[in-house]
């Protein structure tokens, strides 16, 4: 199991792929916070030039960075998912290594979380910092509120569920190309969008995630505790049919 485990993490720490949307994820998002922070500091909260017209409350603030990060994190986990199934078939390399599959896709799976939740809380963390050092929303930068850590918390938990809904698609799919069709459009507010007139569209996954870290009284959400058990949900189910899948499939 340790070797399995260090493989595991060498493969994934070694690809370029890795770093590259880590540090794009990281220093992509703090730049447009401090710019989209620090250009609306002196414009009235109910402003047609925000991003909201409905004032936002300050616990909330800064969350709505979180867009550009969650495609980076969708591509990162379609790309674990799906890289070993290209051309080299580098899976059975994987697997004859390594007979017990379900070792494998709990591994990788685990890897793929701790790494994500890591970018999210860096991310996230830097970006509402931020977001209060540059605009004037009277919460100290460095001391900020219990319910801004619930948030960040929920925005973390939001990221890495759902990297791992995209890691089941594409274990499922055995390409990267089905979770960037199917996830990435609801990450970039197609999910939200469809809410704001169905209902039932709360309950998609990276809607009912965006919950832990949006404002419930916006209407377009579900309270955060219900939304988290919705994403969760989601990435169980899938999580358990890839590893099904996983497990009795022929390569």
């Amino acid at each position: 199991m340790i070797a399995l485990i260090r493989s595991e993490t060498t493969k994934l720490l070694t690809t370029k792929a890795t770093w590259i949307l880590a540090l794009v994820t990281v220093l992509g998002t703090l730049p447009m916070a401090w710019t989209n922070s620090a250009s609306s500091a002196d414009l009235p909260a109910d402003s047609e030039l925000l991003f909201s017209l409905v004032p936002i409350p300050p616990e909330y603030q800064g969350f709505e960075m979180a867009g550009f990060g969650y495609v980076l994190i969708v591509a990162l986990a379609a790309l674990w998912s799906g890289s070993e199934y290209g051309s080299g078939k580098q899976i059975r390399t994987t697997l004859l290594a390594t007979p017990k599959r379900l070792r494998v896709f709990v591994v990788k799976a685990v890897l793929l979380a701790l790494v994500v939740a890591l970018i999210a809380l860096v991310t996230m963390t830097g970006t509402i910092i931020i977001t209060h050092a540059a605009a004037n929303t009277g919460i100290d930068p460095w001391a900020l509120t219990p319910a801004i850590w619930a948030n960040l918390g929920g925005v973390t938990l939001a990221w890495t569920l759902t990297a791992l809904i995209a890691f089941a698609v594409g274990t499922i799919a055995r390409t990267a190309i089905l979770p960037l069709i199917l996830i990435v459009p609801l990450v970039i507010g197609v999910g939200d969008f469809l809410a704001g007139f169905w209902p039932g569209a709360k309950f998609l996954p990276t809607t009912a995630g965006a919950a832990m870290f949006n404002d419930p009284a916006s209407g377009t959400f579900l309270d955060p505790a219900m939304g988290a058990l919705v994403q969760a949900g989601w990435a169980i189910v899938l999580l358990v049919a890839a590893g099904v899948a996983f497990t009795r499939r022929d390569l």
